[in-house]
């Protein structure tokens, strides 16, 4: 049976202090709306670039305290709206399904054999810094992070395209029940190597990107290359959130941008201050339970998994994370992977490339990287055979909840040790 499911509305992780939708809160968000200032306005929703998302902020004690109620919300109203409009600055920087965006306009920009040293296209300073942490975690992953397969996405049905957008020479009648030609597989693994020769600069207060001269030609059709910055784009609002938090004077609560890129701050409800996340089971639809939990707080995270968005041919799932050494969609047995601490925008592209690489290579990255991972908690689950078989540099600090799912690593001298 041919399936199509691309999860929404079910938690990729999930703060389990209190359920909330997609998350949990330090308790359940206070009522009121615009206006109301008889209650306290603590929680927001949103949607942007796709998915949801909820911010969860409360003042410290000693705020609450010496502050009005109405204080409070003209407070947290102000937070509310910088991260709208943050929200809308991103997508409108770096969403290749909006026309006026600078990624779209870097997409559709010299599709012609405009000169190497003449190929330099404007961008805004958001796309700039994305395009800068793209390239860092393609250079630090060897390119298993790598967001020139925009082709390879859309192939496999997995982008949306502007609204108006003429049909591609490589669509097909009901492509979540037909594989694409093997031959735009191909062609368009190829041009995505062609990242390598992509470059950055600044000029004064003007930022470039430049678009290399590379392209495939399939059926007399040119393909030049095109950007996904959606995966880290989730990530660098999260890290920016976290920092509109605290401007704001809001050390409790959390922002949640589609239950995969988490800002953290402190759960006012424990004196530890901290979060209890859960990543959920891949195996479980339902989300009855995570495969495991552990804590935090006053951090950013992200989280990759090959059930988020999928269809199934024959019996094989094909997922919306590519493998850039083949074109296609991975199969390297990774379901799930989170990783916290740092930038949750490179945390991003890590758990991208992690899921990419297999295990072996994975921990072997890890291992190579100490300075990267120090204050990174790392945690991914992989089958084999059927067995499920969880990773992570930290085993102290993770807590395993699925009796089915095994612990496959020890320690040794800072260094993960396959079992």
């Amino acid at each position: 049976m041919n399936k199509i499911a691309k999860i929404a509305g079910t938690a990729v992780l999930a703060l389990t202090v209190g359920v909330l939708g997609g998350c949990g809160s330090g308790g359940a968000p206070a009522g009121g709306g615009d206006g109301d200032n008889t209650k306290i306005n603590n929680f927001m929703s949103a949607y942007a670039m796709g998915t949801d998302a909820y911010l969860f902020a409360e003042k410290s004690a000693q705020d609450k305290a010496t502050m009005s109620v109405a204080q409070i919300n003209e407070s947290f109203a102000a937070l509310s709206e910088d991260v709208r409009n943050l929200l809308a600055d991103v997508e409108n920087s770096i969403s290749s399904s909006v026309t006026t965006s600078y990624i779209y306009r870097y997409n559709t920009a010299f599709e012609d054999d405009t000169p190497a040293e003449e190929r330099w296209v404007e961008v805004d300073e958001v796309t700039y810094n994305l395009l800068s942490t793209a390239k860092e975690i393609y250079d630090l992953t060897d390119g298993s992070y790598n967001p020139a397969v925009w082709y390879s996405v859309d192939l496999y049905g997995f982008t949306t395209r502007p609204a108006g957008t003429p049909s591609a020479p490589y669509d097909r009648d009901k492509p979540y029940e037909n594989l694409p030609d093997d031959r735009y597989v191909a062609a368009f693994r190829q041009l995505a190597q062609g990242f390598e020769d992509f470059a950055l600069r600044k000029e004064g207060d003007k930022y470039y990107a430049y678009k290399p001269t590379t392209y495939v030609t399939v059926d007399g059709v040119k393909y030049y290359l095109r950007l996904d910055l959606g995966g880290i784009g989730k990530g660098y609002v999260a890290d920016r959130v976290y920092e509109l938090m605290t401007q704001h004077g809001f050390p409790f609560g959390y922002f949640n941008f589609g239950s995969s890129s988490i800002a953290v701050r402190q759960y006012a409800g424990k004196d530890s201050g901290e979060y209890t996340l859960s990543a959920r089971d891949p195996k479980d639809m339902l989300f009855e339970g995570p495969f495991c939990t552990f804590t935090v707080k006053d951090t950013s995270l992200s989280t990759s998994g090959d059930y988020e968005k999928y269809y199934t041919i024959e019996g094989v799932q094909y997922c919306h994370i590519i493998d850039p050494s083949t074109g296609s969609p991975i199969r390297t047995g990774i379901s799930s992977v989170t990783v916290v601490g740092g930038s949750a925008a490179e945390d991003d592209a890590i758990t991208t490339a992690i899921s990419v690489m297999g295990k072996e290579r994975a921990v072997q990255f890890i291992n190579d990287n100490p300075e990267f991972f120090a204050d990174r908690i790392v945690v991914f689950l992989v089958f084999e055979g059927g067995e499920g078989k969880v990773i992570t540099n930290v085993p102290d600090k993770v807590t395993i909840t699925n009796d089915d799912y095994k612990l496959s690593n020890r320690i040794e001298g800072g260094k993960i040790v396959l079992l």
